[in-house]
């Protein structure tokens, strides 16, 4: 059968020390997505593809770090890295929503959220609690998925056809039940997981073999064409790669020394946290930053200088939090179970 081969250098120890620095980038994205959004500013930026470097970092570093072991002991790693911060977070804005907001919460939503698969059942759970959630029910699949084909990561024909099958019922499911909010944030972005799969086992085996084979075919026909029809197109995942690259080849590259260091510790810390960011960051800079405005000063309808102090209180409340939190969480696992794993 014929196939293509493409060729690149392994990376020694399996793990890239700029990943750090770009999820700090991909949460820094993110976080001016939300700010401008507070402020009705023009998506210039469009800081919502750092969840897609995210999404292409962890496809990526699961490849690349990939070991023998059972399902049952990678799901525990890898839930070990998530459930104990978010479930923190839930529980923390579930009873604040609930006193200060006077929300109130059905039992699907408070029992899906702590399974963590809010977003299964659309966008009324899935966005109900807090705006980021959704992202663990999407990171949770797409581990369960990385279960499901990691006996053919390195089939890459196979690999392709499991993308199109996966990222074609994700998108139809959510685009024809009309749940605009989980497709975009999450049906869109399946295919960059996959993505950074192929590229964690390029640079983990130094090669990458791909048949040209049925499966590859129809992978393709069932990730461009048919979604296509229906006015579906998967796009940003190459954006993020792009980011990606640049920052990589272009700035570590060939930027000065002198700026590039001090740029990379921050990008590290802001990676390092961004789990705990990315759970805690958006209702303080939306929702309490409008409530503590109207209720403590006065003002209902704020100016946007008013909101920009509140948002500039809310980061600083969402780092101190987010660095307690993540002491907190490793010294729960270092004690009850295997080392974690980045998320």
């Amino acid at each position: 059968m014929a196939s293509l081969e493409i060729k690149a250098p392994t990376i020694p120890g399996g793990r890239i020390g700029a990943i750090d620095e770009l999820k700090g980038a991909a949460i820094l994205l993110i976080l001016v997505y939300h700010a401008g959004g507070v402020l009705v500013w023009q998506n210039f930026v469009h800081g919502d593809v750092g969840v897609d470097l995210f999404v292409i970092l962890s496809g990526f570093g699961l490849a690349l770090s990939s070991r023998t072991e059972a399902a049952r002991s990678f799901l525990q790693r890898r839930f070990l890295s998530i459930y104990p911060t978010y479930w923190i977070v839930l529980a923390a804005y579930l009873l604040a929503n609930t006193h200060f907001l006077q929300l109130h919460y059905s039992a699907l939503d408070v029992v899906a959220h702590f399974l963590g698969i809010q977003a299964w059942f659309g966008d009324q759970v899935g966005l109900g609690v807090n705006d980021s959630f959704w992202f663990i029910t999407l990171i949770v699949s797409l581990y369960l998925v990385y279960v499901l084909v990691r006996p053919v990561v390195r089939r890459t024909d196979v690999l392709v056809l499991w993308c199109g099958l996966i990222s074609v019922a994700v998108a139809f499911g959510y685009f024809f039940t009309g749940q605009s909010g989980c497709f975009g944030h999450i049906a869109l972005r399946v295919p960059g997981f996959f993505m950074g799969l192929l590229l964690g086992v390029l640079l983990r085996d130094g090669r990458l073999e791909v048949p040209l084979s049925t499966a590859l075919a129809t992978g393709l026909i069932l990730l461009f064409y048919v979604p296509y029809t229906q006015g579906i197109i998967f796009y940003s995942e190459l954006t993020a790669l792009a980011i990606a690259t640049a920052y990589i080849f272009l700035w570590k590259a060939k930027a000065p020394t002198s700026l590039v260091a001090p740029a990379g510790r921050v990008l590290q810390f802001f990676g390092t946290y961004s789990l705990e960011i990315f759970l805690i960051h958006q209702p303080l800079l939306r929702n309490y930053n409008y409530y503590v405005l109207g209720r403590f000063f006065g003002r209902p309808t704020p100016t946007p200088e008013a909101l920009i102090a509140g948002m500039a209180v809310a980061l600083g409340v969402t780092l101190v939090l987010s660095v307690e939190l993540h002491k907190l969480v490793a010294r729960f696992n270092r004690r009850t179970g295997p080392a974690p794993v980045a998320a």
